[in-house]
């Protein structure tokens, strides 16, 4: 930092001990903001996380980019051009894995994303520039690589779709240039919910594009036309948890795809299918592409015979065929329950109960009461509670009695029922749980003229029990959080809480606020028959809350000297400068004044 950096720190500091509002600080000046972001930026040299540094800049460039544009257009290329670099070097020493590759972003992507908002044609011409060299050279391209393309290409557009309409499509129109994936049909949903008849065109486009490639693309097509939000028969598992909840499926569409699916079907009785085109199954290993083409024919025939009846014999025709085409081992396939073409009706709560109770394996036992309790939110708690002690396991018990109780407290507390929640977040263990639960009681009972009182206790116990949770990042957002809440009624009190908080963030290596997706994830074993171990129980707390980023910018609102001089005690320079940035902006946001 130069000597004039230093001594405009020094007087800022000093300033402030006058602890005025974003509106009433003499330091809160449009210059005094865009020299911060400049001196972040420079800053970011500093990093030795080049994704760290990439997010910086793209964060300096937005907030320049109204007032000094041909800066900013210079720290976007900066940050562009460190992307490039950062993604070869993945590529050199990345997993073969696209599973595990598309788990770290393609800082490119996160580049172009940000521009877009701003210049959406220069985006488009970075677009352009990163897929350059699959155009030129089609024979070197690297089939992982390819799927891994697409897949963030559609990733791109569906965080762009609602911002920028046109830059969405763009993307997602390039993104058939490689191999189909499950982000394909999650675009499409996205799209729908803003143009259905967009939509269908481009369903149409992309199901003209994958007729004709192998059965670990044409699959993925399956979902969208009949508004499915689970894929099973695909290389990838994938689930639309957040499609359209009044989506209307196509009956054109899906005439369109069966007719495909169907023509197909009778080439892979004609001719095998290239033995190259199997695709793991994680319970049955790698399968041909007929047994995918019998699970999709089994699931669409319910859907077939409702809405598509004159097709319906060629279906049941085809998946005859193709069932005594396949070997006696993949025939068993489908007499298991559940895949067979007439399933079993589902299960009540207490069925399954009674079934686990009345095998002898205790593993088994475990297993079936575990995946029966998992899928009771509409049962009573009591006796929710009551089978989950019948399980032999004290660990996976112990998880699931938390992980009820905390969704039990989570829908109490929105539906207002404020006694009943706080009861509930008492019976959970988890110190940072419960300090979310608190926040989160004391937050509803803020919009209610007499709840402060409440409120305030409330707050209290979510400070004290993020305290003793330990060195975690949820606790550091459950103090950030309880600092903001608290601003709405001692801003004294607000103020020392952020100062605990960023002790707490302190004590962490590299603190992300961003990774974990604010959900806190418990995986205790999963056994099978006779103790065998065949993986893992996901039981996910979601518990959102505020980053440093965002803490800051609500207290530079209120008091812009105190949040400058707090957020200089955060020791992580990445963390640091995005407060820094935060707090330029509500200067930046600020009406001007002569």
């Amino acid at each position: 930092m130069t000597l004039r950096h230093k001594l405009k720190y020094v007087v800022l500091l000093s300033a402030c001990i006058f602890g005025a509002g974003a509106g009433k600080s003499p330091l809160c000046t449009r210059d005094n903001a865009l020299d911060i972001i400049k001196q972040q930026v420079d800053l970011t040299r500093t990093f030795n996380d080049s994704g760290r540094r990439i997010a910086v800049l793209i964060r300096a460039a937005d907030l320049l980019w109204p007032h000094e544009q041909k800066r900013a257009r210079a720290v976007f290329t900066e940050a562009f051009e460190l992307a490039i670099e950062n993604e070869k070097e993945a590529e050199q020493k990345g997993s073969r894995s696209v599973l595990l590759r598309l788990q770290v972003p393609d800082q490119r992507h996160i580049v172009i994303r940000a521009v877009a908002k701003r210049d959406p044609a220069w985006a488009k011409e970075l677009t352009r520039q990163m897929l350059k060299p699959d155009r030129e050279a089609p024979s070197t391209r690297d089939s992982v690589n390819d799927v891994l393309t697409a897949a963030r290409l559609l990733d791109s557009a569906n965080k762009l779709i609602a911002t920028d309409y046109g830059a969405a499509l763009d993307l997602a129109r390039a993104s058939l240039n490689y191999p189909a994936s499950s982000e394909l049909t999650r675009f499409l949903y996205k799209l729908w919910e803003i143009n259905h008849q967009e939509a269908d065109q481009f369903y149409v486009q992309a199901l003209t594009t994958y007729a004709e490639r192998p059965m670990r693309e044409f699959l993925y097509l399956q979902a969208y036309p009949f508004g499915w939000s689970e894929l099973l028969n695909t290389p990838i598992f994938s689930f639309y948890p957040d499609m359209p909840g009044k989506f209307e499926p196509n009956q054109s569409l899906q005439r369109r795809f069966l007719e495909t699916m169907l023509r197909r079907a009778q080439q892979a009785l004609e001719s095998p299918l290239d033995p190259a085109d199997m695709y793991q199954d994680p319970t049955q290993g790698r399968l041909p592409g007929t047994v995918r083409i019998l699970e999709g024919l089994v699931k669409l025939e319910p859907q077939v015979r409702a809405s598509l009846p004159d097709l319906l014999p060629q279906l049941t025709d085809a998946r005859e065929k193709i069932l005594v085409s396949l070997s006696v081992e993949q025939q068993k396939l489908f007499l298991q329950p559940g895949r067979e073409a007439a399933a079993k009706p589902r299960q009540t709560f207490e069925e399954r109960i009674g079934a686990a109770q009345k095998t002898t394996d205790v593993y088994e036992r475990d297993e079936m009461i575990a995946t029966a309790v998992l899928g009771s939110e509409n049962e009573s708690l009591e006796r929710v509670i009551e089978t989950i002690d019948e399980i032999s396991d004290p660990t996976l018990r112990a998880h699931l009695i938390e992980w009820h109780y905390f969704q039990r407290a989570t829908a109490a507390t929105q539906q207002k029922l404020f006694d009943e929640a706080e009861r509930l977040a008492a019976k959970v263990d988890g110190k940072e749980i419960r300090a979310y639960l608190l926040n989160e009681i004391a937050r509803a009972l803020l919009t209610r003229g007499d709840g402060q009182t409440n409120a305030q206790e409330l707050l209290e116990a979510a400070i004290a029990d993020a305290k003793r949770a330990g060195v975690n990042i949820f606790a550091a957002r459950a103090l950030l959080t309880s600092s903001n809440l608290y601003a709405k009624i001692d801003l004294n009190r607000s103020i020392a809480v952020l100062g605990d908080a960023i002790s707490s963030i302190n004590r962490l290596d590299a603190p992300d606020f961003v990774s974990d997706d604010q959900a806190l994830e418990k995986t205790p074993k999963r056994m099978a028959k006779g103790g065998r171990h065949k993986g893992e129980y996901r039981l996910r707390f979601y518990m959102p809350g505020l980053d440093p980023e965002r803490a800051f910018r609500e207290m530079a609102k209120m008091d812009f000297d105190t949040a400058l001089a707090q957020s200089s005690a955060l020791t992580d320079k990445y963390q640091r400068a995005l407060s820094m940035l935060s707090i330029a902006e509500v200067c930046l946001q600020k009406p001007s004044r002569r």
